[in-house]
């Protein structure tokens, strides 16, 4: 295989005289296989030069693979000076981990905003594709790509391309999962990592540090030179390229960077070839064939993780806090518990896909723990994560050990990546799926096992399915006529973890019956970006009812989170039998407004205020917490603002209640547009409201207040309201704000009494 570097800095460009050897221009390498296979890996400042370089010599139509590890922006930032995507014929695939907040092609386009850039990514001539990806494998002409997660402030991959018996990795940006003195970690991660490289002929791997410039940098996503030389001697590959240099490194400090590697190689007996990455630098790749495959699954199946249930063992509240704010992004579902013993109580019942335990914790030993844990759910794979102040490397040789371990104080962003790492492996582990041989295979998911039934012997399943459904409760009033009507060409199914049974949009043909398993039921949001937890199903429930009592195409996707053992019967026969049996209309009501009854108390939780559309006050107390907990560990700031409306009684008693509705209205539009939209507005009560402004300091007082003042006149000038409006203001600041929000409103309201007293005149006035 052939490789060339383009680009070898990391975070920011640093060209100039003093980086001349290494080059400036951040991360860009090419790659071609034998077979002409165009690979691209990552695409920074260095891609603008590769780009017109393809362009003089390449053969034409372009066809191009560019493989991001992730989206920030040094490693995207050359996309829109890379020539050949604003080429008619070219053609560009495009291909990154699944992120959190955005899409893949959301991201690529963002910052080509007319904001930001003269071309919008639409306007581009080439035929561009987007494939967002998980972990596993997937081939590009004769290269096999594996991918694995890698342990960065975002969802970042690892690339492992093979050709021939030549094997090549691209690993950045990668930190160590832990980082023991003087030896190598004996952290899962980092032997997942090492069993990822084992046998490569080449690894191109992130070295921005030494050992004591990461000393005041962990947590923010990167490698030492002795971590990416001690991993590639474990994984016993051919070469080394330490990459991703950073940008106060120049050619001298490079230069000695690659001697203290090559010193770190040599004192320990390797015969490792090591170098610094420089732009210009071509290689040609041998393969030794010692390299394994070690993909088992798909990188092109998405693996959706929403509604997955994490047990949170802590009785640290502002943990706790931030650990639910963290899942939140995921559309996850924590479930805190105070200690271990209350964990093992519940788990059977709480029934988690993942497990986060605070270290330490009462009751000794973390490994019998785990073994207890994993015990009463079932699971022997189930995820545990471990936050801990150093790793228990007994524990971590142990076959109970925890799963994983981050260190305390842990990064939001690390706990993110490695949450949505492990359930994306271990909530799909046995699932099917067939990867040919062409340029690329996106399989199918498809049922485990159909229970298949000869013709002669459809009369006994048949009763075989009616003593089933006899069983459940909403069945349990039919008549054994009813049973075998509901049964006539039913099918009897096992879906595995991951399988869509249902799929949104899709016609309404069958009702499914749950006989075990667990599934989840999702609805794609407008944008088709997200997708919206709807809730859960177990044992004995039904799904796919709603389309067939409404006759209408399927509202929500329904997934198997476990292996999952179905009933299916036909729309025909549900709705003969139905029409004739009141018991069975009457247990299915009972379902629905069961099911509405849930939704109802979900929805009035967060709910917004219904005359100004703001929060309300229970969402707003239930916000509070997971945004206090989030800046306490930043220790960024948390500024509140309350308002209260001057004398609204006087004016509904006066003018009527439609007006004072009017001025609730106008107040709360002036609060909105005099914030920005990472700020928290609430309406607390009839009329008071509440501001949480994220990040903003005592200093930024005088203008916030002064900013609502103005909008507030201008929207009572512009809506012709026939008073004055005004209201009284009190601010609280903390840079350490309390655990609730009560405290923090005493506060904001004790500085408006005393505004009120120092003021002449009152409020806010128009």
């Amino acid at each position: 295989m052939y490789v060339r570097f383009w680009g070898t800095r990391g975070s920011i460009a640093a060209p100039g005289s003093s980086t001349a050897k290494y080059g400036g221009n951040t991360s860009c390498v090419e790659v071609r296989a034998s077979d002409g296979t165009l690979i691209v890996l990552d695409c920074g400042t260095g891609a603008r030069d590769l780009g017109l370089q393809l362009l003089r010599t390449a053969p034409q139509p372009l066809r191009i693979h560019l493989f991001i590890g992730h989206t920030h922006w040094d490693h995207i930032q050359g996309f829109p000076f890379f020539a050949p995507a604003f080429m008619a014929g070219a053609e560009v695939n495009i291909y990154a981990p699944i992120g959190f907040q955005r899409g893949l092609e959301d991201t690529m386009s963002g910052q080509m905003e007319y904001a930001y850039f003269p071309v919008k990514l639409r306007d581009l001539r080439s035929r561009i594709h987007f494939t967002e990806l998980e972990e596993g494998f997937f081939r590009v002409g004769e290269v096999l790509v594996e991918t694995q997660y890698l342990n960065h402030t975002a969802p970042t991959i690892a690339y492992r391309m093979s050709s021939g018996d030549t094997t090549v990795a691209y690993v950045t940006d990668h930190e160590p999962f832990w980082n023991p003195v003087g030896r190598l970690s004996a952290h899962p991660g980092d032997q997942r990592h090492i069993a990822f490289l084992r046998g490569a002929d080449l690894v191109i791997h992130d070295a921005q540090y030494t050992a004591d410039e990461y000393r005041s940098k962990i947590g923010w996503g990167h490698s030492t030179i002795e971590y990416a030389t001690d991993v590639a001697l474990a994984a016993e590959v051919g070469r080394l390229a330490l990459f991703h240099h950073d940008p106060i490194h120049d050619d001298a400090m490079m230069e000695r960077m690659e001697r203290s590697a090559s010193a770190r190689v040599a004192g320990r007996g390797g015969s490792l070839e090591v170098f610094a990455a420089a732009e210009g630098l071509e290689l040609q790749v041998k393969g030794s064939g010692r390299a394994a495959t070690v993909a088992e699954l798909s990188a092109l199946r998405r693996r959706p993780i929403a509604g997955g249930r994490v047990l949170v063992v802590s009785s640290n509240e502002s943990d706790v806090a931030a650990i639910e704010e963290a899942l939140a992004e995921d559309a996850l579902v924590p479930l805190p518990v105070p200690d271990i013993s209350a964990a093992l109580t519940r788990s059977s019942e709480l029934n988690p896909d993942l497990a986060i335990i605070d270290a330490p914790q009462p009751g000794g030993d973390i490994a019998v723990m785990v073994q207890q844990l994993r015990s009463v759910v079932g699971r022997e794979n189930l995820p545990v994560v471990l936050l801990a102040d150093g790793p228990d490397t007994d524990a971590l040789h142990r076959g109970e050990s925890p799963t994983d371990y981050l260190a305390k104080p842990f990064s939001s962003p690390m706990l993110r990546s490695r949450v949505r790492a492990w359930l994306a492996r271990t909530l799909f582990p046995g699932e099917a799926e067939s990867v040919g041989l062409g340029e690329v295979v996106v399989p199918q998911a498809v049922a485990e096992s159909v229970v298949e039934t000869p013709v002669g012997a459809r009369a006994d399943a048949e009763e075989r399915y009616a003593g089933m459904l006899a069983a459940l409760p909403l069945f349990r009033g039919l008549t054994r006529e009813q049973l075998r009507t509901l049964v006539q060409d039913a099918t009897e199914q096992i879906y595995p973890a991951g399988h869509v049974s249902i799929r949104q949009g899709e016609p309404s043909e069958s009702l499914f019956v749950m006989l075990s398993g667990r599934v989840r039921v999702v609805e794609a949001m407008p944008e088709g970006q997200t997708e919206m937890l709807l809730g859960q199903l177990g044992q004995a429930e039904i799904f796919g009812e709603l389309g067939i009592l409404r006759d209408s195409p399927r509202s929500a996707t329904v997934i198997a989170v476990e292996r999952t053992h179905c009933l299916v019967l036909r729309q025909s026969n549900f709705l003969q039998v139905l029409r004739s049996s009141s018991d069975l209309a009457v247990e299915l009501l009972r379902v629905l407004a069961e099911r509405l009854y849930d939704a109802d108390r979900r929805l009035a939780r967060f709910a917004p205020d219904p005359l100004t559309g703001l929060l309300s006050r229970r969402a707003f107390h239930d916000q509070y917490r997971r945004l206090a907990a989030g800046v306490r560990r930043r220790r960024s700031g948390l500024l509140l603002l309350a308002l209260d409306v001057f004398h609204l009684k006087t004016i509904n008693d006066n003018f009527g209640y439609a007006l004072g509705d009017e001025v609730l209205r106008t107040v709360a539009d002036a609060l909105m547009e005099a914030t920005r939209a990472t700020d928290l507005v609430a309406r607390y009560g009839g009329d008071e409201f509440a501001v949480l402004l994220i990040e903003a300091g005592s200093k930024d007082i005088d203008r916030v207040t002064a900013r609502v003042r103005d909008k507030l006149a201008e929207l009572c000038r512009e809506r012709r309201l026939p008073l004055t409006v005004g209201c009284s203001m009190g601010v609280a600041f903390s840079q350490f704000p309390p655990e609730t929000a009560d405290e923090f409103l005493r506060e904001a309201d004790r500085d408006m009494q005393q505004r009120r007293t120092e003021e002449q005149s009152p409020g806010l006035a128009s």
